[in-house]
């Protein structure tokens, strides 16, 4: 009997330590294992998150480097766009401008008479009437060297006098062209 009692003893350290072993097993769970799975859940959301962002940011890292390369361009354009459009009314340069386009065409300039600057939304529009005299094919030239200048010209009217039935292209013309010049809105208000 003492041998079944042993036995029945030892069954029951076993079946003891075997709870003991789940309890503690339960608590652990309970205790570290479930709230950890929580915060590895929450870090796993962070890192998806990060990994979001990091896509964005590369993405517009690339962009940018895209944007670097055309810096040279962007510059040359913007160059070109602020004399085309000034933030100044200031004439003399334009005026200057003029009197070389119609000596390198041939006419000769009778008249300038710029007027005051209106601002017209976005820009400031500068209305300029020029007199000028020379031929015909010297005038077509004259019109295309005003396009050409630096600042934005728009001819708004061509007025031409001479000529007639009997005359040639090489006849003197009387020519009045109402142009228009463009500065940034600010210079309709300083000038």
């Amino acid at each position: 009997m003492n041998a079944e009692l042993i036995s029945v003893l030892r069954q029951r350290k076993v079946l003891i330590s075997i709870g003991v072993a789940l309890v503690v097993l339960l608590i652990w769970l309970l205790a570290v294992f479930n709230p950890e799975g929580h915060k590895l859940a929450s870090v796993n959301n962070s890192v998806q998150s990060a990994q979001s962002h990091q896509n964005a940011l590369d993405a517009r890292l690339a962009q940018l480097k895209a944007y670097s390369k055309e810096s040279a361009t962007f510059e040359a354009l913007s160059g070109r766009l602020s004399s085309a459009v000034p933030a100044t009314s200031d004439l003399y340069d334009y005026i200057t401008a003029i009197s070389n386009a119609a000596s390198a065409t041939g006419v000769s300039v009778q008249n300038v008479n710029p007027q005051t600057a209106v601002s017209d939304g976005n820009v400031a529009v500068i209305p300029v009437t020029v007199s000028v005299k020379g031929t015909y094919d010297q005038t077509l030239a004259f019109m295309k060297a005003l396009y050409a200048l630096p600042r934005l010209t728009i001819i708004s009217s061509v007025q031409l006098s001479g000529g007639g039935a009997n005359t040639s292209r090489n006849t003197p013309l009387s020519d009045q062209f109402d142009l228009d010049i463009f500065a940034q809105p600010s210079a309709a208000q300083n000038g």
